[in-house]
């Protein structure tokens, strides 16, 4: 299959699998973070599997698809990355911030390529933090943008770049949070 015709397939694929779905909020489609994120990856120069990984990233942790379907249909190269970036079923009734330190954990054992797409993951939601606000309870988008953090610093050598471009996404977010909360600082 060439670079092309797998990152087509994979974009309809989450594209299908993500229909109907979401950000918080409920006025973005959801497969717009999946697709941001695959940008980013391909941004970073990431190879063809990689980006589709990316694209395909939250299709298991948040639909019926199965990594074994992902691998029937990409290889094992993307369910592979995948399944290192889907956190396990019990991790749903943890309280986010748990659920965010096992994360942290779990991916810092990852393959690069599957820590590059986390990067871009977080970055993706920490910049729809800055620019959803919507769907938030007081001080709960500050604390999800500091929540973010551990994820990030655990993936950081993977991908200088992707995690400057947090970096900065952390301080637009932040800035934008102070400013719709009358000046209160965040995180």
């Amino acid at each position: 299959m060439t670079d092309a015709a797998l990152l087509l397939r994979a974009a309809d694929r989450a594209a299908r699998a993500h229909a109907g779905q979401t950000r918080k909020g409920g006025r973005v489609p959801y497969v717009n973070h999946v697709i941001e994120v695959a940008r980013l990856v391909a941004e970073d120069g990431r190879q063809a599997e990689t980006v589709a990984a990316a694209l395909l990233h939250d299709v298991v942790e948040d639909t019926r698809t199965t990594l074994a379907e992902i691998e029937a249909e990409f290889g094992g190269t993307v369910a592979a990355l995948v399944g290192h970036l889907t956190d396990a079923p019990d991790w749903d009734a943890l309280p986010r911030p748990e659920r965010k330190r096992r994360q942290a954990a779990h991916i810092a054992r990852a393959p690069i390529e599957a820590r590059a797409i986390k990067i871009a993951d977080q970055t993706s939601n920490v910049r729809d933090v800055g620019r959803l606000p919507r769907g938030w309870a007081p001080g709960e988008a500050e604390a999800y943008v500091a929540e973010t953090g551990p994820v990030v610093d655990a993936c950081r050598d993977a991908a200088p770049r992707l995690a400057a471009m947090y970096d900065a996404a952390v301080r637009e977010a932040r800035a934008g949070l102070a400013a719709a909360g009358g000046g209160r600082t965040c995180c």
